[in-house]
C-alpha cells in the first residue's frame, strides 16, 4: 500500500483564500468559529513542550503507522478522536476491526435522505423517521451505520456533537458570516466534483427550509422552546436494535476533546485507528478522522444506474450522488465550525492500494 500523507501549514480556518474586492466582506474568526469549542491554538500558546508532541505526531511518517485497512461489515464510526472506553483494558476492543469514519454517521445521512430523496420537504416530516429509513436502507444494500455515545453525556444528549448540536449545524449553515468558509472547505474537501453554481445553491436553499421547518421535523419535549429534542431519547437504541450484535455499533468515547487536526482522508479502502493515536499520547494528543473515499462510495451505492440505461436516468442518478455528496461535505464542515475555533491542523491521506487488493472504488 502506498501512502501519501500533507500536512498543511495554516490552520483549517485559514485555508479558503479570501479573494478581495468591493462586494466581499471578511468576518471575523470568532463570528464563524465557536470561540470556545475545542483550540489548539489556546493549548500551545503558553506549552511550548506540547507543541514539540503535537509537531512529532503530525509528522507523515508517524500518521502513517495510523491508517489501517477497513472491515467493510464494522459499523461506521463518528470522526470524533477521542478513546473507545476500556480500549486499553480489553483485547477484543484492540483488535476489533475499524470500519470508516463519517462526519455525522447515520443522523446526518437522514438529513441527506430528506434533502436529496424527498421531493416534497414536508411529507412524512420526523426526524426519527428518516433515521429509521436510513438505517433499514443502509441494511438493505450493505452500507455501515453507526454513531456513539460517550462518558459526559447527560439528560439525553448522546455525547455526539454532530448529532446533539444539529439545530445549531443547519443553523450556522443558513449563516451569511459562514458563505465563504463553509462552501471554499467544502470545495477543497470535494474538488472537481463541486458544483459552486447549482448544486450547492440548491441543497443549501433545502437545508435552509429544513431548518424553518425544525419545529415539525424535530419537535422538542412537550413542545417547549428550551425543551429537548424528542430525537436524542431514541436515536442510540434505534442503530443498536438495527446493529448486528457481533459489532458494537454505538460505543462509548471516553474523555475530554484533545483533537490537534482533521485527518481528510482519500485512500480507499482505509482508516485512521484514532483509538490507537489518542493511548499513544495519553489521551492528550487526538485527531478527527474523516474518511472522504467512503462518502463516494455511498453516494453510488444509494443512486445506481446502469451503463445501458437512457442518458436522463444516469444524469439523474449522478446528480443525486453529487447532492449527496455535497450535503455530507457541507454538514461535515460546519460540524467542525460548531466544535471547533477553527484553529485546528489539517493533514490529507492520498495513495494507492495494489491491484488484488478490493477496496471498492466509486466515483460519481
Amino acid at each position: 500500500m502506498s501512502i501519501s500523507i500533507n500536512v498543511l501549514e495554516q490552520p483549517i480556518s485559514k485555508l479558503v483564500n479570501k479573494t478581495r474586492s468591493k462586494t466581499t466582506v471578511e468576518y471575523p474568526v470568532d463570528d464563524i468559529w465557536n470561540p470556545e469549542g475545542i483550540s489548539l491554538e489556546s493549548r500551545t500558546k503558553n506549552n511550548p513542550e506540547l507543541k514539540k508532541r503535537i509537531d512529532r505526531v503530525l509528522e507523515p511518517k508517524n500518521l502513517k503507522k495510523y491508517i489501517v485497512s477497513v472491515n467493510t461489515l464494522a459499523p461506521t464510526r463518528c470522526i470524533d478522536g477521542r478513546i473507545t472506553l476500556d480500549w486499553d483494558k480489553q483485547s477484543e476492543l484492540r483488535k476489533a476491526y475499524l470500519g470508516p469514519k463519517i462526519a455525522g454517521g447515520t443522523a446526518h445521512a437522514a438529513l441527506a435522505h430528506r434533502i436529496v430523496d424527498t421531493h416534497h420537504l414536508v411529507d412524512d416530516l420526523l426526524f426519527e423517521h428518516d433515521i429509521e429509513y436510513v438505517v433499514n436502507r443502509y441494511k438493505k444494500i450493505g452500507i455501515g451505520f453507526g454513531g456513539h455515545i460517550d462518558t459526559h453525556q447527560h439528560g439525553w444528549n448522546t455525547g455526539c456533537g454532530a448529532v446533539d448540536n444539529i439545530n445549531l449545524i443547519l443553523d450556522l449553515i443558513k449563516r451569511p458570516e459562514a458563505q465563504l468558509q463553509l462552501r471554499g472547505l467544502a470545495r477543497m474537501i470535494m474538488g472537481d466534483a463541486y458544483d459552486g453554481s447549482f448544486i450547492a445553491n440548491e441543497v443549501i436553499g433545502r437545508m435552509l427550509f429544513l431548518n424553518a421547518l425544525l419545529p415539525s421535523y424535530m419537535p422538542k419535549e412537550n413542545g417547549k422552546p428550551g425543551g429537548e429534542f424528542l430525537y436524542k431519547k431514541t436515536v442510540v437504541e434505534l442503530i443498536r436494535n438495527h446493529s448486528d450484535a457481533k459489532h458494537e455499533s454505538v460505543p462509548r468515547l471516553s474523555g475530554d476533546h484533545n483533537e490537534i487536526a482533521i485527518i481528510l482522508n482519500s485512500l480507499q479502502g482505509t482508516t485512521i485507528d484514532t483509538d490507537r493515536l489518542s493511548f499513544d499520547n495519553n489521551n492528550e494528543i487526538q485527531v478527527f478522522g474523516w474518511d472522504l473515499w467512503e462518502v463516494y462510495k455511498e453516494a453510488a451505492r444509494l443512486y445506481p444506474y446502469d451503463v445501458h440505461a437512457t442518458p436522463t436516468s444516469q444524469q439523474r442518478a449522478v446528480a443525486k450522488r453529487t447532492k449527496h455528496v455535497t450535503i455530507r461535505a457541507l454538514l461535515g464542515v460546519a460540524t467542525i465550525m460548531v466544535l471547533t475555533d477553527g484553529s485546528l491542523r489539517v493533514a490529507t491521506v492520498s495513495g494507492s492500494v495494489p491491484s488484488n487488493v478490493k477496496v471498492g472504488h466509486d466515483r460519481l
